[in-house]
């Protein structure tokens, strides 16, 4: 996969224009209490190249959310260690967890759990949840969403606690094979609020995808080089399933048929006339 201009493991001063704001957050969130420094990351806050931002590292199974969604796809370990953002330049930053029809007992979509947290003193995001056919560049997921149901999640708790948000989504039918479930949402606006994920070493790996606004085209968690994502075991995103609402095709009778034949034939009629 091409390397995106975005995708950096270090800041470089003359190619990363963001450094110098980053910098100025981490010093500040430095003197948090508590607070272990890893590399790529000053003090509580990280950022990498322009676009992504991680949460401020936590003794590993520091925090483990109240429990939602545990009748769904489960692929975390109920804990988180980090998260995922963006900086507040991003307008459109999405990532995305992949899941496949078969993990689904039912054929549809019923609910999704978020987990959200944040590191800055706003507690409320609206976001969108969305789903992904698979078939893009690469096997990434296509660049426009199969569904994106807009939500808003209110009292987010501050890292290390993360909150899960359950959105409804009754009846959607899910694609076959492999397909992403994640979010998107604007960080010029809601600014420092991070998708939960989990690092827990027993936690089998599950791929996941992000984009923004100024790339082209998918990165994947698998084959990023970002340190903030070297770790990785799965995202807290946990779809649930439920019956699929497919369109009802209205059969017609002959009869109906035949009215609706001459009806044609009669409006054919009138403009041959004209």
């Amino acid at each position: 996969m091409p390397e995106s201009p975005y995708r950096s493991s270090r800041p470089r001063g003359d190619l990363w224009p963001g450094a110098a704001f980053a910098a100025a957050v981490c010093a500040v969130l430095a003197t948090a209490p508590g607070v272990a420094a890893r590399a790529s990351i000053a003090g509580s806050a990280s950022g990498v190249g322009e676009a992504r931002v991680a949460a401020p590292p936590a003794p590993r199974g520091s925090s483990t959310p109240p429990a939602d969604c545990v009748e769904g796809v489960v692929k975390d370990d109920g804990s988180l260690e980090t998260g995922y953002g963006w900086v507040p330049s991003v307008v459109d930053g999405r990532y995305v967890q992949e899941f496949t029809f078969a993990e689904f007992p039912e054929r549809g979509l019923a609910d999704v759990c978020i987990c959200w947290t944040r590191n800055q003193l706003d507690d409320s995001i609206s976001f969108e949840v969305q789903l992904y056919r698979h078939g893009g560049e690469d096997g990434a997921p296509m660049l426009e969403p199969e569904i994106s149901v807009a939500a808003v999640a209110t009292a987010v708790p501050a890292f290390p606690e993360g909150r899960f948000y359950r959105v409804e989504i009754p009846g959607t039918p899910l694609p076959p094979g492999l397909f992403s479930i994640g979010v998107r949402w604007d960080a010029t606006i809601d600014r420092f609020f991070f998708v939960c994920a989990d690092q827990s070493p027993a936690t089998p790996f599950t791929n996941g995808w992000f984009i923004d606004d100024r790339a082209d085209q998918w990165a994947d968690l698998a084959e990023a080089a970002d340190p903030i994502f070297a770790e990785h075991a799965a995202m807290l995103i946990r779809p649930v399933a439920g019956p699929a609402v497919f369109p009802v095709d209205v059969p017609l009778s002959n009869a109906a048929l035949a009215v609706v034949a001459l009806l044609l034939a009669g409006l054919g009629c009138t403009r041959l006339r004209r």
